[in-house]
């Protein structure tokens, strides 16, 4: 007993420079990237079925994949027991859930089973399975992602703060039943343009200022981009952005072969599934991109009527390249679309823009 006591009582003694303490375990890449398509879900249009099933596949990527590595060919049965016993349509559909959001590319083989044929120097010649090399490509993407998610969280807290204090000192503000949807928006996951409208509604002679999407050095990178086009997508007047009229379109190839613009956007090429060789093949990554940066179906429906196909394209990729100093692309496209209408837009020198600081820094 007298050896145990004082063998504790000379480590409590013992000077803290000299305790040793372990390093922490840096975190699994694998399950950073399941966390930031968690957090930024709703701009990637997911649900929880596909965050499970997101979250078994990962979990056949050894921890320190290479791209090789980032193939799985498990079965659907081995799928299933991954993804908490799901059914089998189920996880057909959240697999093409995930491929539409671009962060995976599914590989058919001609009888369905998912195997990798490789010849006498072990060099992969046909290669069957989930491909889930595009998620780990869009980490930087999607941290930016995860980021603008964040901002926007922090400004719907805002403005249902300003609802809830309004409402209490103030509890005569608007009609009965404008108070009453006031009080039902504390409870409901509601837009922040809607939760805007609310708050304007009970204090039409006070409406509230929106939270700025960019930081200051965000908004700089923006306005010279804008600058570098002579042209302000945001001074025109209100009467001119009322009635946009489609332009014509610009084709890029006159300007801009397919190899330039592969070299301007490194980050759209590492993520084509196949060496793109036609404008036809950079539209078609464009589409299968766009969801992955928060590109709805509906403003990219706008932008190919505005833009026509070969600008829409360069704008997305372009977008993709410049997503790091543009926290908010759905805007800064529609701001594009307004553009077009009103006064015309050369998608090659807008796509140059864009990619600029890129080129420059390599």
């Amino acid at each position: 007993m007298q050896h145990v006591m004082s063998s504790s009582v000379s480590r409590r003694a013992q000077p803290a420079g000299r305790q040793t303490r372990t390093p922490p375990a840096p975190q699994d890449p694998r399950w950073q990237l399941l966390a930031l398509v968690r957090t930024c879900r709703d701009k990637l249009a997911l649900r929880d079925r596909d965050i499970t099933v997101l979250r078994g596949l990962l979990s056949l990527v050894p921890a320190g994949a290479t791209p090789v590595q980032r193939v799985v060919f498990a079965s659907n049965r081995v799928l299933i027991e991954r993804c908490d016993g799901i059914d089998e349509r189920t996880l057909r559909r959240r697999l093409a859930q995930l491929q539409t959001a671009g962060l995976l590319i599914r590989k058919p083989s001609p009888n369905g089973k998912r195997y990798q044929i490789r010849d006498a120097d072990t060099e992969a010649r046909l290669t069957y399975g989930i491909d889930l090399t595009p998620l780990f490509a869009l980490q930087s993407h999607l941290e930016g992602l995860a980021a603008l998610c964040g901002q926007e969280a922090l400004q719907r807290r805002s403005l249902r703060a300003m609802i809830r204090d309004l409402l209490f000192r103030h509890p005569d503000a608007g009609t009965p039943a404008e108070r009453e949807e006031a009080r039902l928006s504390l409870r409901r996951v509601l837009s922040i343009a809607r939760l805007e409208a609310i708050l304007r509604m009970l204090a039409p002679e006070s409406p509230p200022t929106p939270a700025p999407q960019m930081t200051v050095s965000d908004s700089q990178n923006d306005r010279h981009i804008q600058r570098s086009d002579k042209e302000d997508l945001e001074s025109e007047p209100a009467e001119k952005c009322q009635k946009p009229q489609p332009a014509p379109e610009t084709q890029p190839d006159e300007d801009l072969t397919v190899e330039e613009c592969l070299d301007l956007a490194p980050t759209a090429r590492a993520l084509a599934p196949e060496p793109l060789r036609s404008w036809d093949g950079m539209i078609d990554l464009s589409a299968r991109l766009a969801p992955a940066i928060g590109l709805s179906p509906q403003i990219m429906q706008s932008a190919r009527s505005a833009l026509g196909p070969h600008g829409c394209a360069l704008a997305v990729l372009g977008l993709i390249e410049a997503l790091g100093r543009i926290r908010n692309p759905q805007a800064y496209l529609q701001a594009l679309i307004l553009r077009a209408g009103n006064q015309g837009l050369n998608s090659v020198r807008m796509f140059r823009s864009l990619v600029r600081p890129m080129a420059e820094a390599a």
